[in-house]
């Protein structure tokens, strides 16, 4: 309904367009012809009253006097009022239009302000008004002034201007219904093919337009129901078409959606070449592994975008061009530019033809990262080489003192008691090292289960600080303990806790100074709790203090090799604490010693008690 009648709401719209600028422009033109005429007039009058004597303008009572009657015979509507006022201002002659009360604006000083107009504005009666004024002489001394006013100008529509605007606007408000159904006549044709237009366009059947106007029309009209003839044959041949077209697209697309899902999914990167050697597929694992970006690799050889000489070689010795025609056994391995760390195994596959063997349609290449594999494998050599290492240090002495006890220095006795002592010791060292390695396989295979409970971990640090301190009393040191007099439970392993501050007070014992401290304090906040062990030892530069949790790691500082140790308590220590989910750190400067401390969440200790972990 909307689009049938659109065109005749335009014509009426704009009908009213056209009337309502000629209504513009003729209140336009009467509001200037108005203005034009007050200030011709007003000029005029003011010259004429200043030129008349002051007798003449001021009548002695009782008679009429000349502003009365210019009142009385003013033609202009807009006059509102005529004063003569003396030189201070003070109305001595005024006649105004009925309820009408005349401002009182003095004129200034200034002589040459005496002739002239102004603009006034009535705080009375908010009224606007255009004033006119100008000097009346009496004997060549200026006597007084003569103002008349009249009503600004404004824009409205007077009752007796309705005929003078109807004249202008009623033909163009009778004419526009005449052209619009004139021009509707003539657009019928045209309306009824833009309908038939519509119906195509929304799958309907042909419809031929019946209508036979004369000249070019008609002749536009039967080359309109050809095309229509044509269109409608085309378009069901393409229907056609389409609905096999539409079912073999979807099987398409769902076929390559499910393949590039999986190739998402895949933990490898997967690059794959065409027949040219150029890449079109690369996954969002290959992007991080490579350190480019997708629009930087498809579409593109190896060379253009790959600095490695040895993958650019490796891919292009497998594409069609490169005469490969079986599967590819061999792999790479490189170090990516933007991160040499890395260790990269590439391998690539070539793909055949589904209906021809024979014929290569490229490369599927898939990229493995293997610095993990890489890394575990040196540390396995060096962790085999290192417990070898610990291990045949005590055997010998072992041997060494076991021999010496068989032979004739076993008949002393004080160095039957001295091969005793360290044999013990020794055996202590081995059973030390042997549990260690022990509960760090087991932490590093998953195998320790956590034997929750509630511990009072005042009670667990007292003893332990005790134990420790006992077996220490040989070290001239001086033990401190410093803990709050009430501490919450926590919901902890209590014997791993245990091993994790023995091993922490042990170290604070063996690399501390003669006449040191060993500390141990604990603090208490509203959402952890701060175990603290300090010692006034030899201290951790800081470069070692980034590898001290390393398995087998000791400073290379003669003071720390001195003492006997295999590197792997505080490794031990940290593998316990993030077993509780907590924070082991450390605080140290060399020559003045080192508090490690741990921070255990009291949330994650619930958490840990619910089960979670």
């Amino acid at each position: 309904m909307w689009r049938n009648q659109r065109l005749g709401l335009i014509m009426i719209v704009a009908s009213l367009v056209v009337m309502g600028l000629i209504v513009f422009l003729l209140f336009d033109y009467q509001l200037d012809t108005r203005l034009k005429q007050a200030r011709s007039q007003g000029v005029g009058l003011a010259r004429v009253l200043s030129g008349m004597t002051w007798a003449e303008l001021v009548p002695e009572r009782g008679r009429q006097g000349v502003l009365q009657a210019l009142r009385q015979g003013q033609s202009n509507p807009d006059f509102a009022y005529a004063a003569v006022v003396d030189i201070q201002g003070k109305a001595v002659n005024e006649s105004s239009t009925p309820g009408i009360v005349i401002p009182n604006q003095p004129i200034p000083n200034d002589p040459l302000a005496w002739l002239g107009e102004r603009k006034i504005h009535s705080a009375s009666d908010g009224r606007n008004f255009l004033e006119f004024h100008a000097p009346v002489f009496n004997g060549g001394d200026i006597r007084g002034y003569v103002r008349l006013g009249y009503f600004q100008p404004e824009a409205g529509l007077q009752y007796e201007d309705l005929p003078f605007f109807a004249m202008f606007t009623l033909p163009v408000f009778l004419l526009t219904p005449l052209f619009y159904f004139l021009l509707r006549r003539e657009i019928r044709p045209l309306r009824q093919m833009n309908e038939n237009l519509e119906g195509l366009i929304e799958g309907g059947t042909e419809k031929r337009v019946e209508l036979h106007p004369s000249g070019e029309l008609g002749d536009f009209i039967q080359s309109f129901n050809k095309f229509i003839n044509s269109a409608q044959n085309r378009i069901q041949t393409l229907e056609s078409e389409q609905s096999g077209m539409l079912t073999s697209s979807k099987l398409l697309s769902y076929r390559h959606a499910r393949i590039e899902s999986i190739l998402k999914a895949l933990p490898d990167g997967i690059l794959v070449l065409d027949e040219a050697g150029c890449v079109n597929y690369v996954n969002d694992k290959t992007v991080g592994l490579l350190g480019k970006t997708q629009e930087s690799i498809i579409g593109k050889k190896p060379q253009e975008w790959c600095k490695d000489s040895s993958l650019i070689t490796y891919l292009s010795g497998h594409n069609a061009s490169g005469g490969q025609v079986g599967y590819i056994s061999d792999s790479i391995r490189i170090a990516p530019q933007h991160d040499p760390e890395k260790l990269l195994e590439v391998k690539a596959y070539p793909l055949f033809s589904p209906k021809d063997g024979s014929h290569l349609l490229g490369n599927m290449v898939v990229i493995r990262d293997c610095t993990e594999e890489q890394i575990a494998k040196q540390n396995r050599g060096e962790f085999i080489a290192q417990i070898s290492h610990e291990l045949k240090t005590p055997l010998n002495v072992l041997a060494m003192y076991s021999e010496a006890l068989l032979g004739e220095d076993g008949n002393s006795e004080s160095f039957r008691v001295e091969g005793l002592n360290v044999i013990h010791d020794e055996v202590e060292r081995l059973s030390t090292l042997i549990n260690n390695m022990l509960a760090i396989s087991q932490f590093e295979l998953g195998g320790i289960q956590m034997n929750r409970q509630r511990v009072r971990l005042g009670e667990l640090l007292e003893d332990a600080f005790n134990t420790v301190s006992q077996s220490g009393r040989n070290r001239d040191l001086d033990y401190e303990i410093d803990l709050p007099r009430e501490m919450n439970a926590l919901n902890v392993d209590k014997e791993l806790l245990r091993i994790a501050v023995n091993n922490l007070l042990t170290n604070a014992i063996k690399y501390n100074k003669p006449n040191g401290t060993v500390t141990l304090s604990a603090l208490e906040f509203d959402d952890a709790i701060e175990i603290s062990v300090s010692d006034t030892g030899v201290g951790i530069s800081p470069d070692d203090q980034q590898k001290i949790f390393d398995k087998f790691y000791r400073a290379d500082d003669d003071k720390v090799r001195e003492q006997s140790g295999h590197g792997l308590g505080l490794s031990l220590v940290q593998q316990i604490v993030h077993f509780h989910h907590g924070k082991l750190s450390v605080e140290s400067e060399l020559g003045k010693g080192s508090t490690f401390t741990i921070r255990l969440e009291k949330d994650m200790a619930t958490r840990l008690q619910a089960g979670a972990v």
